[in-house]
């Protein structure tokens, strides 16, 4: 027995180490500020007019970054979109009413669709279990490949010196001529989720229907940034500017987590207010609770009220749909991508890292899809829908040469200037994103009471953060 027990106890304990050496590890929400942060830790450097001196360099980027706010901003736009993606409609796969006879007959020749709502209920009585798993990669962010190391940020030095007139706000001065140095930064990122879903309706009356879906989330995250200082005033040969434990300008910090837990909770109900032969329209409200864990990227950390207009229509084998809606958002995203505690470990703690006025607050959203369901045989449904969810009030970046002015060695300052290539920035367009997914997929009628789904989402926009093809897998079972 002890043969046998000894490898079962020695995988819990390493299982447990495992578990517990994650939990100790830094929110997934703050790893690319924290990286960014820790990239600007220069080592203490001799003063060149008195060796006896030493010169702290390591807060003067970091303002700087603060100023700029761009990777905050940018992480915060990464937490508030990762946590929202769809998880399927409440819509089962069978619809049924209770005709002139009072027999309980089908309502629809089709199995409905996948991310959409449909005008028709499950009928009084009737109850329908659901289950899907959807596993998502994340392909680039305002179209730039996220792992090509395309996003690049650029922080200025701060007026730092003399100490006595030091002013953080500004970078006018540029004297002594190491303030024009600066700070470029390049990140790769890695994404993944997988999402399992749990859905429940039961069907109240023959025209309401309440239900719940419970989402349990994996994340994984891998992040690298690249760092260089651009020593285009203290000189190539100085130490001015090093990062600590040596004289290199560059610095490469990587970092990588997970996590898993309960997503946002889904509460949510349907009332079918008009039915025809072949038209049915419906109100339905939906409520999307902060359970998940928004500094691990499980969760918005907002409260999410969704108001919709549902119409279909049933005509033979071809069943159109048409959804419009509006979010009402209440919360904020994860403090932790925009305010760090910075602890530089030896070098001690950077003061202002912590210091942040980020907007955290989850947008609103105005929501719309369209498409459609074919019965191309008695047991097969067919469907495609154009699902769109139009965020308002985001911040938007965008690629630019940024210019800036008198870099170089010397005193005065020189009026030689650098610009910076692709350089990531806020975009000066209207801070609205919207974000079009494609759905198409079947499902498959396998006994009586039971639907096979199989759907794939792929990306129709390259805004915000893009999903590369996400394969979906569920059933449906009504009873």
């Amino acid at each position: 027995m002890r043969v046998v027990r000894s490898p079962f106890f020695a995988l819990a304990v390493l299982l447990l180490t495992a578990s517990t050496a994650s939990a100790q590890n830094d929110n997934l929400a703050g790893m690319i500020k924290r990286l960014f942060d820790q990239s600007t830790i220069n080592a203490i450097t001799p003063n060149p007019a008195n060796e006896a001196v030493t010169i702290d360099h390591r807060p003067h980027f970091i303002l700087g970054d603060i100023l700029s706010e761009i990777p905050a901003q940018f992480n915060v736009a990464l937490a508030s979109q990762l946590a929202s993606f769809p998880v399927g409609s409440s819509s089962g796969g069978f619809s049924y009413n209770v005709n002139e006879r009072g027999e309980v007959v089908p309502t629809s020749t089709t199995f409905g669709p996948t991310f959409a709502e449909r005008g028709l209920t499950l009928g009084e009585g009737k109850f329908n279990f659901g289950y899907s798993f959807q596993a998502t990669s994340y392909d680039s962010f305002e179209d730039v490949d996220l792992e090509s190391g395309q996003l690049r940020f650029i922080r200025q030095h701060n007026d730092c010196c003399p100490a006595g007139a030091n002013n953080p706000t500004q970078f006018t001065d540029l004297n002594p001529a190491f303030e024009r140095d600066l700070l470029q930064s390049d990140l790769v990122t890695k994404i993944d989720t997988r999402t399992t879903a749990f859905f429940a309706s039961v069907g109240l009356t023959n025209r309401l229907d309440v239900g719940i879906a419970v989402p349990i989330v994996h994340v994984d995250m891998e992040a690298t940034v690249n760092s260089r200082i651009l020593r285009l005033g203290s000189g190539e040969t100085t130490v001015t500017h090093s990062f600590p434990g040596g004289t290199s300008p560059t610095l490469v910090l990587s970092d990588s987590g997970s996590a898993t837990g309960i997503g946002d909770i889904l509460l949510r109900g349907k009332y079918n207010f008009y039915r025809s032969g072949s038209t049915a329209l419906a109100a339905a409200l939906e409520l999307r609770l902060p359970t998940g864990n928004e500094d691990e990227l499980l969760g918005t950390g907002a409260t999410g009220t969704r108001m919709l207009f549902v119409g279909s229509g049933e005509y033979g084998r071809f069943s159109p749909h048409v959804n419009i809606g509006y979010t009402l958002s209440t919360g904020d995203a994860s403090g932790e991508a925009a305010s760090i505690d910075l602890d530089a470990g030896d070098y001690g703690t950077v003061p202002g890292a912590s210091q942040s006025t980020v907007d955290l607050s989850v947008p609103d959203e105005f929501n719309y899809t369209a498409g459609f369901n074919l019965a191309i045989v008695p047991r097969v449904t067919v469907g495609f829908d154009v699902l769109g969810r139009y965020l308002r009030g985001v911040t938007r970046f965008d690629l630019e040469n940024i210019t800036y002015p008198n870099r170089g060695p010397g005193t005065p300052p020189p009026t030689t200037s650098f610009t910076s290539q692709n350089e990531v920035a806020i975009a000066s367009r209207p801070g609205n994103l919207n974000f079009v997914l494609g759905v198409i997929g079947g499902k498959i009628n396998i006994g009586p009471k039971f639907i096979l789904n199989a759907t794939v989402l792929f990306a129709l926009t390259d805004g915000g953060l893009k999903p590369k093809p996400t394969p979906v897998i569920g059933f449906d079972y009504v009873f």
